[in-house]
Protein backbone atom coordinates (compact mmCIF):
# COMPACT_ATOMS: atom_id res chain seq x y z
CA UNK A 1 0.00 0.00 0.00
CA UNK A 2 1.22 3.54 -0.82
CA UNK A 3 1.37 5.98 1.75
CA UNK A 4 -0.46 9.08 0.35
CA UNK A 5 -1.29 12.75 2.48
CA UNK A 6 -4.61 12.63 2.99
CA UNK A 7 -5.16 16.30 1.07
CA UNK A 8 -4.36 14.62 -2.23
CA UNK A 9 -7.00 11.99 -1.25
CA UNK A 10 -9.51 14.61 -0.37
CA UNK A 11 -8.68 16.60 -3.74
CA UNK A 12 -10.42 13.29 -5.25
CA UNK A 13 -13.61 13.77 -3.47
CA UNK A 14 -13.00 17.55 -3.86
CA UNK A 15 -13.05 17.52 -7.87
CA UNK A 16 -16.85 17.80 -8.44
CA UNK A 17 -17.30 20.88 -5.54
CA UNK A 18 -14.55 23.20 -7.27
CA UNK A 19 -16.67 24.18 -10.83
CA UNK A 20 -19.61 25.72 -9.38
CA UNK A 21 -18.50 29.96 -9.46
CA UNK A 22 -22.30 31.93 -10.20
CA UNK A 23 -24.05 33.66 -7.22
CA UNK A 24 -26.58 30.76 -7.12
CA UNK A 25 -24.28 28.54 -6.42
CA UNK A 26 -22.09 30.01 -3.85
CA UNK A 27 -25.23 30.86 -1.84
CA UNK A 28 -26.44 27.67 -1.60
CA UNK A 29 -22.64 26.46 -0.96
CA UNK A 30 -22.66 28.81 1.67
CA UNK A 31 -25.83 27.28 3.13
CA UNK A 32 -24.49 23.86 3.22
CA UNK A 33 -21.41 25.63 4.54
CA UNK A 34 -22.84 26.90 7.90
CA UNK A 35 -24.59 23.55 8.45
CA UNK A 36 -21.82 21.29 8.06
CA UNK A 37 -19.68 24.04 10.46
CA UNK A 38 -22.90 23.27 13.08
CA UNK A 39 -22.04 19.87 12.05
CA UNK A 40 -18.45 20.07 13.40
CA UNK A 41 -18.81 22.31 16.20
CA UNK A 42 -21.32 19.69 17.51
CA UNK A 43 -18.73 16.88 16.77
CA UNK A 44 -16.15 18.55 18.49
CA UNK A 45 -15.62 17.08 22.11
CA UNK A 46 -16.27 19.65 24.99
CA UNK A 47 -14.05 20.04 28.09
CA UNK A 48 -14.43 16.77 30.34
CA UNK A 49 -14.75 18.57 33.35
CA UNK A 50 -18.10 19.96 32.05
CA UNK A 51 -21.27 18.17 33.94
CA UNK A 52 -22.65 14.78 32.06
CA UNK A 53 -26.22 16.33 31.34
CA UNK A 54 -24.16 18.59 29.00
CA UNK A 55 -21.57 16.43 27.75
CA UNK A 56 -24.65 13.60 26.99
CA UNK A 57 -26.80 16.40 25.34
CA UNK A 58 -23.26 17.65 22.91
CA UNK A 59 -23.07 13.94 22.52
CA UNK A 60 -26.28 13.43 21.57
CA UNK A 61 -26.66 16.41 19.42
CA UNK A 62 -24.04 15.64 17.46
CA UNK A 63 -25.37 11.81 16.27
CA UNK A 64 -28.52 13.73 15.82
CA UNK A 65 -27.16 16.14 13.04
CA UNK A 66 -25.17 13.35 11.37
CA UNK A 67 -28.29 11.27 10.67
CA UNK A 68 -29.96 14.87 9.50
CA UNK A 69 -27.21 15.46 7.54
CA UNK A 70 -26.47 12.04 6.11
CA UNK A 71 -30.45 12.61 4.30
CA UNK A 72 -29.36 16.32 2.90
CA UNK A 73 -28.86 17.24 -0.47
CA UNK A 74 -25.24 16.63 -1.96
CA UNK A 75 -24.19 19.74 -1.44
CA UNK A 76 -24.03 19.36 1.65
CA UNK A 77 -21.72 16.12 1.23
CA UNK A 78 -19.61 18.40 -1.16
CA UNK A 79 -19.19 20.79 2.09
CA UNK A 80 -18.25 18.10 4.27
CA UNK A 81 -15.70 17.43 2.17
CA UNK A 82 -14.37 20.69 1.85
CA UNK A 83 -14.44 20.99 6.17
CA UNK A 84 -12.80 17.22 6.03
CA UNK A 85 -10.09 18.31 4.04
CA UNK A 86 -8.93 21.95 5.46
CA UNK A 87 -9.06 20.13 9.04
CA UNK A 88 -6.64 21.68 10.73
CA UNK A 89 -6.51 19.91 14.02
CA UNK A 90 -7.28 16.49 13.65
CA UNK A 91 -10.27 15.21 16.05
CA UNK A 92 -11.42 11.52 15.42
CA UNK A 93 -15.15 12.53 15.96
CA UNK A 94 -14.92 15.28 13.37
CA UNK A 95 -13.70 13.19 10.90
CA UNK A 96 -15.63 10.62 10.78
CA UNK A 97 -19.30 12.43 11.36
CA UNK A 98 -17.95 14.57 7.86
CA UNK A 99 -17.11 11.70 6.19
CA UNK A 100 -20.54 10.34 6.94
CA UNK A 101 -22.45 12.79 5.98
CA UNK A 102 -20.34 13.31 2.41
CA UNK A 103 -20.73 9.93 1.77
CA UNK A 104 -24.52 9.45 1.86
CA UNK A 105 -25.48 12.86 1.59
CA UNK A 106 -23.02 12.82 -2.17
CA UNK A 107 -21.66 9.07 -2.82
CA UNK A 108 -20.57 10.12 -5.97
CA UNK A 109 -18.57 12.72 -5.32
CA UNK A 110 -17.09 10.72 -2.08
CA UNK A 111 -16.43 7.25 -3.32
CA UNK A 112 -13.11 8.02 -5.31
CA UNK A 113 -11.86 9.40 -1.45
CA UNK A 114 -13.61 6.02 0.35
CA UNK A 115 -11.58 3.74 -2.28
CA UNK A 116 -8.23 5.24 -1.60
CA UNK A 117 -8.85 5.69 2.37
CA UNK A 118 -9.30 2.43 2.00
CA UNK A 119 -6.06 1.20 0.02
CA UNK A 120 -3.81 3.43 0.77
CA UNK A 121 -2.14 4.31 4.67
CA UNK A 122 -1.55 7.84 5.51
CA UNK A 123 -4.74 8.65 7.25
CA UNK A 124 -5.57 7.83 10.43
CA UNK A 125 -6.63 4.16 11.09
CA UNK A 126 -9.48 5.69 12.18
CA UNK A 127 -10.93 7.17 9.76
CA UNK A 128 -9.37 4.49 6.85
CA UNK A 129 -11.80 1.95 8.68
CA UNK A 130 -14.39 4.30 8.74
CA UNK A 131 -14.27 4.44 5.15
CA UNK A 132 -14.46 0.56 4.71
CA UNK A 133 -18.01 0.44 6.10
CA UNK A 134 -18.94 3.64 5.05
CA UNK A 135 -17.50 2.10 1.12
CA UNK A 136 -19.82 -1.38 1.80
CA UNK A 137 -22.64 0.81 2.50
CA UNK A 138 -23.01 3.22 -0.43
CA UNK A 139 -21.47 1.17 -3.24
CA UNK A 140 -20.99 -2.39 -2.26
CA UNK A 141 -20.18 -3.27 -5.98
CA UNK A 142 -17.09 -1.36 -5.87
CA UNK A 143 -16.22 -2.40 -2.77
CA UNK A 144 -16.21 -6.28 -2.86
CA UNK A 145 -13.21 -6.05 -5.23
CA UNK A 146 -11.75 -4.08 -3.06
CA UNK A 147 -12.21 -5.62 0.94
CA UNK A 148 -11.48 -9.35 -0.66
CA UNK A 149 -7.99 -9.47 -0.73
CA UNK A 150 -7.96 -7.23 2.56
CA UNK A 151 -10.20 -9.66 4.93
CA UNK A 152 -8.49 -13.00 3.20
CA UNK A 153 -4.91 -11.35 3.72
CA UNK A 154 -3.22 -13.49 6.32
CA UNK A 155 -0.55 -11.41 7.44
CA UNK A 156 -1.77 -8.12 9.11
CA UNK A 157 0.20 -5.16 9.97
CA UNK A 158 -0.39 -1.47 11.22
CA UNK A 159 -1.37 0.27 7.82
CA UNK A 160 -4.53 -1.98 7.56
CA UNK A 161 -7.89 -1.19 9.08
CA UNK A 162 -8.54 -3.49 11.61
CA UNK A 163 -9.26 -7.18 10.61
CA UNK A 164 -12.78 -7.21 12.33
CA UNK A 165 -14.07 -4.38 11.09
CA UNK A 166 -13.06 -5.37 7.39
CA UNK A 167 -14.70 -8.65 8.24
CA UNK A 168 -17.73 -6.01 8.88
CA UNK A 169 -17.59 -4.38 5.75
CA UNK A 170 -17.58 -7.93 3.74
CA UNK A 171 -20.47 -9.19 5.38
CA UNK A 172 -22.22 -5.56 4.65
CA UNK A 173 -21.13 -5.69 0.65
CA UNK A 174 -22.26 -8.69 0.08
CA UNK A 175 -25.41 -8.64 1.87
CA UNK A 176 -26.55 -5.59 -0.13
CA UNK A 177 -25.11 -6.93 -3.43
CA UNK A 178 -27.04 -10.50 -2.88
CA UNK A 179 -23.45 -12.29 -2.70
CA UNK A 180 -22.96 -14.89 -0.12
CA UNK A 181 -20.19 -14.06 2.22
CA UNK A 182 -19.90 -17.40 3.53
CA UNK A 183 -16.81 -18.55 1.61
CA UNK A 184 -14.15 -15.85 3.07
CA UNK A 185 -15.84 -15.89 6.43
CA UNK A 186 -15.13 -19.86 6.73
CA UNK A 187 -11.58 -18.62 5.62
CA UNK A 188 -11.51 -16.17 8.34
CA UNK A 189 -12.85 -18.17 11.26
CA UNK A 190 -10.02 -21.10 10.54
CA UNK A 191 -7.35 -18.96 9.97
CA UNK A 192 -5.10 -19.37 12.35
CA UNK A 193 -2.79 -16.37 11.10
CA UNK A 194 -5.92 -13.98 11.22
CA UNK A 195 -6.74 -11.80 14.02
CA UNK A 196 -8.90 -13.30 17.03
CA UNK A 197 -11.48 -10.71 17.27
CA UNK A 198 -11.85 -10.84 13.48
CA UNK A 199 -12.00 -14.46 13.91
CA UNK A 200 -14.64 -14.38 16.39
CA UNK A 201 -16.88 -11.88 14.40
CA UNK A 202 -16.68 -14.02 11.19
CA UNK A 203 -17.92 -17.30 13.61
CA UNK A 204 -20.69 -15.28 15.08
CA UNK A 205 -21.62 -14.40 11.19
CA UNK A 206 -21.23 -17.84 9.94
CA UNK A 207 -24.30 -18.22 12.97
CA UNK A 208 -26.38 -16.32 10.85
CA UNK A 209 -25.78 -18.13 7.91
CA UNK A 210 -27.10 -21.57 7.78
CA UNK A 211 -24.44 -22.97 4.93
CA UNK A 212 -23.19 -26.48 4.73
CA UNK A 213 -20.00 -24.57 4.32
CA UNK A 214 -20.10 -22.78 7.38
CA UNK A 215 -20.56 -26.16 9.35
CA UNK A 216 -17.62 -27.86 8.51
CA UNK A 217 -15.82 -24.45 9.71
CA UNK A 218 -17.77 -24.13 13.17
CA UNK A 219 -17.26 -27.96 13.66
CA UNK A 220 -13.51 -27.60 12.93
CA UNK A 221 -13.24 -24.51 15.42
CA UNK A 222 -15.37 -26.15 17.95
CA UNK A 223 -12.59 -29.13 18.28
CA UNK A 224 -9.43 -26.92 17.68
CA UNK A 225 -6.36 -27.38 19.72
CA UNK A 226 -4.82 -23.85 20.13
CA UNK A 227 -6.84 -23.00 23.61
CA UNK A 228 -8.85 -20.27 22.76
CA UNK A 229 -11.71 -20.99 24.69
CA UNK A 230 -13.43 -17.95 23.89
CA UNK A 231 -13.90 -18.77 20.35
CA UNK A 232 -14.75 -22.19 20.67
CA UNK A 233 -17.98 -21.17 22.69
CA UNK A 234 -18.70 -18.87 20.07
CA UNK A 235 -18.54 -21.92 17.53
CA UNK A 236 -20.91 -23.41 19.71
CA UNK A 237 -23.17 -20.40 19.96
CA UNK A 238 -23.03 -20.30 16.20
CA UNK A 239 -23.86 -24.13 15.64
CA UNK A 240 -27.26 -23.96 18.26
CA UNK A 241 -28.15 -20.72 16.29
CA UNK A 242 -27.50 -22.00 12.63
CA UNK A 243 -28.28 -26.31 12.47
CA UNK A 244 -31.61 -28.22 13.65
CA UNK A 245 -31.29 -29.02 17.35
CA UNK A 246 -31.14 -32.42 17.19
CA UNK A 247 -27.88 -32.05 15.11
CA UNK A 248 -26.52 -29.35 17.62
CA UNK A 249 -27.22 -31.75 20.44
CA UNK A 250 -25.50 -34.29 18.77
CA UNK A 251 -22.29 -32.50 17.96
CA UNK A 252 -22.32 -31.10 21.38
CA UNK A 253 -22.45 -34.95 23.07
CA UNK A 254 -19.85 -36.19 20.29
CA UNK A 255 -17.48 -33.24 21.28
CA UNK A 256 -18.18 -33.13 25.39
CA UNK A 257 -16.96 -37.41 25.06
CA UNK A 258 -13.26 -35.99 23.62
CA UNK A 259 -13.32 -33.08 25.42
CA UNK A 260 -9.93 -32.66 27.67
CA UNK A 261 -10.76 -28.87 29.11
CA UNK A 262 -13.03 -29.03 31.66
CA UNK A 263 -13.87 -25.54 31.62
CA UNK A 264 -14.98 -26.83 27.90
CA UNK A 265 -16.65 -29.75 29.07
CA UNK A 266 -18.60 -27.45 31.76
CA UNK A 267 -20.00 -25.61 29.02
CA UNK A 268 -20.65 -28.22 26.72
CA UNK A 269 -22.69 -30.13 29.04
CA UNK A 270 -24.46 -26.66 29.71
CA UNK A 271 -25.65 -26.57 26.84
CA UNK A 272 -26.77 -29.55 26.78
CA UNK A 273 -29.14 -29.09 29.32
CA UNK A 274 -30.31 -26.31 27.90
CA UNK A 275 -30.63 -27.03 24.11
CA UNK A 276 -31.55 -30.67 24.41
CA UNK A 277 -33.43 -31.07 27.60
CA UNK A 278 -30.67 -34.16 28.88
Amino acid sequence: MLRTPIPLLLAVGLAAATGCSDRAATAGARSADERVAELTQALTPLPGHLTSDILDAHFHRGNELVAELSRAEPEVGRASLRALAGQQHKVVAVERGLLTVAAHSAPADTVPLLENLVQNYGPSLDLRTEAALLLAEVAPERALPILEPLVLRQVRNQTTPPAEFLVVAWVTACDKTGRSPVPELCDVATNLFQEGSARVRAVKELGKRPDPRGERALRAILVESTGDGYLRRMAAQAIRDSLPTETACEIFRQVGDKEADLNMLRFLAEMVDRLCGS
